[in-house]
């Protein structure tokens, strides 16, 4: 029969011990609550050894005081101290600590520093200090060997966790739906932890969204010079509309009002997302001056899957060179290629007005080059 650990407190209630299972091997663990004053944190522990090792250099090579340790931690930006205690502030620990039998630290030493952070800017007459001073724990029992603290260590430090975050157009969602129920910014950015601009940006974004569900669910009318909407079902347009969700993000920084003003833009935008014509964000960037951009224009409304990597490709060369006799050189040689290269097919996909600029472009090239020769 294992005795209780001695630090271990008998109230509110009892510790009671469990088989738990770490890295596959079952331990018995007693569950229940310790002071946060009868922790040490765990001076070894590798998440601040870079910190760690600059300290010694200065001090030299004695053990560090537990003091040291938290103002490492909270120093130290990749800990992100603060950021945990403040969350604690709001809602409390939520993962029990993982402790030796002797009292010894195994799992959760950024959350115990956090809470001793915590409660370092509470005055003592503030009634919440009662509910950081005791925390949760499991405490290894005293049959626990050598072996089995290092299975704790792997399973709570090593194993990748399985958590997976809510993509973000399903948070989105829920920030519009606040925003629709009536809630105020203040408590919206209340409600989930999102700052006012954050919450600002989601709506536009939705506002987008909103406009390709309905372009996209619009039924395919070839008697409509745009060729009419996909014809999609309302899930179908959704679901496009979710997985390219950091691409409408974009496009909101980049051209919220160039799609509110020219349809046309926004129309052949709406496309290109389901075609999957962008791979990256900076295409998405660039789109609305590819389409300012006769030349990268064509190359954008090309039916090749890299032809918005060509459009930037066109709108990059063009911010590098500087204007010169060699510049010249070098667009007409970009261009001829570019004609080249073009099919009957490719020509009938460029719109008719484009074409007409294009003829009007060629002719007056041949009458320049003429003037120029004689």
């Amino acid at each position: 029969m294992t005795t209780q650990p001695q630090f271990m407190l008998d109230k509110p209630a009892k510790p009671l011990i469990r088989l738990r299972l770490y890295n596959g091997r079952k331990i018995n663990v007693w569950e229940g609550r310790v002071k946060v004053t009868s922790i040490l944190g765990w001076a070894d522990n590798p998440r601040i050894e870079l910190e760690k090792k600059k300290y010694l250099s200065l001090v030299g090579g004695r053990p560090l005081t537990q003091d040291e340790i938290f103002d490492l931690m909270k120093n130290d930006p990749e800990v992100k101290l603060k950021e945990l205690r403040d969350d604690i502030l709001k809602n409390g620990l939520r993962e029990p600590l993982t402790l030796s039998y002797t009292g010894k630290l195994l799992d959760g030493n950024r959350r115990f520093f956090a809470v001793k952070f915590a409660l370092e800017g509470m005055p003592s007459t503030d009634v919440n200090r009662q509910d950081l001073e005791t925390v949760e724990v499991h405490v290894l029992s005293e049959d626990a060997t050598d072996a089995d603290e290092q299975n704790v260590l792997v399973e709570e430090n090593f194993s990748a966790s399985l958590k997976i975050e809510w993509p973000a157009y399903v948070k989105a969602v829920k920030v519009v739906e606040a925003h629709e129920s009536g809630l105020k910014p203040d408590e919206i950015s209340q409600k989930f932890s999102w700052g006012k601009s954050k919450i600002k940006e989601a709506l536009k974004i939705h506002e987008i969204i909103q406009e390709f569900i309905i372009f996209a669910t619009t039924n395919i009318d070839q008697d409509d010079e745009t060729g009419g909407g996909f014809g999609l079902s309302e899930q179908e347009a959704e679901t496009i509309a979710a997985k390219n969700y950091q691409y409408f993000n974009e496009a909101q920084k980049s051209f919220f009002e160039p799609l509110k003003t020219d349809i046309d833009f926004k129309i052949q935008f709406f496309k290109w997302i389901k075609e999957s014509k962008f791979s990256s964000f900076p295409e998405v960037r660039v789109a609305y001056k590819a389409w300012q951009h006769p030349e990268a224009k064509a190359a954008l409304l090309q039916p090749d899957p890299a032809a918005a990597k060509s459009a930037k490709a066109i709108l990059d060369y063009n911010a590098r060179i500087v204007k010169s006799g060699d510049e010249a050189v070098g667009r007409i040689d970009t261009f001829v290629k570019f004609i080249k290269d073009m099919t009957t097919s490719d020509i009938k996909l460029i719109p008719e007005n484009s074409r007409k600029n294009l003829q009007e472009a060629l002719e007056l090239v041949i009458k320049l080059s003429k003037a120029a020769s004689e």
